[in-house]
Parts: structure tokens; sequence; C-alpha cells
């Protein structure tokens, strides 16, 4: 923004009676973000460089009062660009938070230091709608923030809850599983990296996948079956899924069948919508089952994250 420009957008705040609320709806959002994140803030250093008290007070006051403005005219803006990695099939995480672009100008360059980093990343166009429906998948995917970007300078971030609540989405019956969600994209996105392993990367690694085993002996899963009552007992069967062509660790002619488990409804239902019921099952249970139906392992969101355990694993990281 120019001087001339950030001159005439701070006389409407100033001498309008709305203190520039009808200009704000009128302006792109980069501005919009720009009026909050960078001409707002200077003016209440300004004001307090030169002991001006009731300056600072008032630019102060008014970074308060457009903040749900502005968080308003993002939730409407006609298009945003959230970043998506390839290597996990969602969202690209930093340290928890989302990224998305606001202004299209500098995409270029922020995918390209993101692919030469190797996370394979491609830009989404979202509309309001889908938008929310991103932060609906925040709250089940552990995300925290997300980080407005132009490409080029420091993020607006915005906490999750500023602009949906839990409740816009889901009441307490609705099982989520954000920690396991957000320790397993965390890993992943950075062991599937493309690029060569250094000894920093190792440390990285070791930390994430610490961290996704200690959360996923402790959380609860959802496996689909079919229920068949008569009028003796309630039978229970479990579908399978034949990964055999897609491992390659296993042995010479071994048949790899998986029992597919998932962290919550709509990561189950991208598989099974309105063909299965569900049982819950702790960890160790999910073993006892893996074991007493004879299969080879289990698959953690086959159409998500997509991770297959095989039972000596399963094992392993529950002593």
């Amino acid at each position: 923004m120019d001087a001339r420009r950030a001159q005439d957008i701070l006389r409407h705040i100033i001498n309008d009676e709305d203190y520039g609320a009808a200009m704000l709806d009128k302006i792109s959002v980069t501005e919009s973000i720009e009026v909050l994140t960078k001409m707002l803030p200077d003016c209440v250093a300004t004001a307090q460089n030169d002991n001006n008290i009731n300056d600072a007070g008032f630019f102060s006051q008014m970074i308060h009062n457009y903040y749900p403005l502005i968080l308003d005219k993002i939730k409407n803006a006609e298009h945003l660009w959230v970043i998506y990695s390839d290597n996990t099939g969602y969202p690209y995480m930093i340290d928890g938070d989302l990224f998305v672009l606001y202004d299209y100008a500098n995409h270029a360059e922020l995918e390209k230091k993101l692919n030469t980093a190797g996370y394979q990343v491609a830009l989404e166009s979202v509309t309001p709608t889908d938008f929310r429906n991103e932060v609906a998948h925040m709250y089940r995917n552990g995300y925290e923030k997300i980080r407005f970007t132009d490409g080029k300078g420091e993020p607006f971030v915005v906490a999750k809850e500023d602009l949906y609540s839990f409740e816009d989405f889901f009441n307490e019956e609705y099982m989520t599983n954000p920690g396991l969600q957000r320790a397993m994209i965390e890993f992943f996105q950075e062991f599937r990296k493309n690029t060569a392993a250094d000894a920093g990367r190792e440390e990285i690694l070791k930390k994430r996948e610490d961290a996704m085993i200690r959360t996923m002996v402790h959380a609860e899963y959802m496996v689909p079956c079919i229920k068949e009552e008569t009028e003796d007992m309630v039978e229970i069967s479990h579908p399978f899924i034949d990964l055999t062509d897609r491992i390659q660790d296993k042995e010479e002619g071994e048949r790899v069948i998986a029992i597919p488990a998932f962290t919550d409804g709509f990561e189950m239902d991208k598989c099974y919508e309105g063909h299965h019921e569900n049982m819950l099952y702790q960890y160790d249970e999910l073993v006892n089952l893996v074991e007493e139906l004879g299969a080879s392992g289990v698959i953690i969101n086959c159409l998500g994250i997509s991770y297959y355990m095989k039972l000596e694993l399963m094992h392993k990281i529950n002593m």
C-alpha cells in the first residue's frame, strides 16, 4: 500500500462517523489485513513515542474494533487458497497451524519454497463455504491457528476459535481424535518429504514418531462392523482390506490383510458411509481384535493418512 492510499484510509478512520467501518467493507482483504496488522499498530507506536496517550488509546481501540470486522471479511472472501501437502493429503501444517494464502499475486514463490523443501504442496481455492468446512476439519485434525499470508510478509495469525466454535460443527457426542490426527500429520508430512536425509531431519522424525506412538496407544478408534441379530445372539463381523499389492515389506507369497480403523466418523464415512455400523476400540483392544481375526495388521484412515501397521509392530509399541 503506498503512502497516499494509506493516508486516505487513515482519514476515514479518524474522520468518519463510523470510524471507517463502511470504508473497510469496500477495500480488499489484503488492504484490510494491512490496516489491522501494520497501519494501526504503527499509529499506536507513533503516538506512544510522542507520549500522546489519547491517540495511542484511540488507535488501540480501533485495532480491537476492526479485528472481528476483518475476520468477517475473511470468512466471506470470494477466494482464499489453502495450502495442501500431497505427502499427507491434508493441509500443510506448520507448528500445528494451517497456512492460508489471501493474495494470489505471490503464490508461485511460496509454492516454490515449500516444494523445494520437499513438501509437495498445491494450492486449493476455497469459497466461503469451503473455508468454513476447512475450519471444521481443523478441530478434527488438531490444527490450532491459521496463518493468513500474502506470500511475502509476516502472517496474520488467527485462532480457529475466533472464526468458528467447535459447537458450530459438532456436538459433545461426536468422536474426534485431534491429538492423534495432528501427530500423524506432523510425522508423515516430514517422513514422506522428498528430500535427502540429514542429522537434523532424523532428529525431527524421531521426535515426531515418538509423539505419534504415545498418542496412538492412548487413543480410541472406530472400527466398521456389520451386526446381524437373531433370536439367540448378535453376530458381529468386520470388513478387511487386502493390501498385498501395496505392501513391499512382506514374505514371498504372503497376503497382507488389514482391519480398517478410523480416528473419527468423517474419516470412516470416506470409505463406509451408510453401509456399516461401528464399534469403539481402545488401542490394546484393537491389537487383540487383529490377533483374534488372524489379520496381518491395521490400516488407520485408509483414505486419509493411510498408515498400515503390522501386528508385530502393534505389539511392540504397546509395551
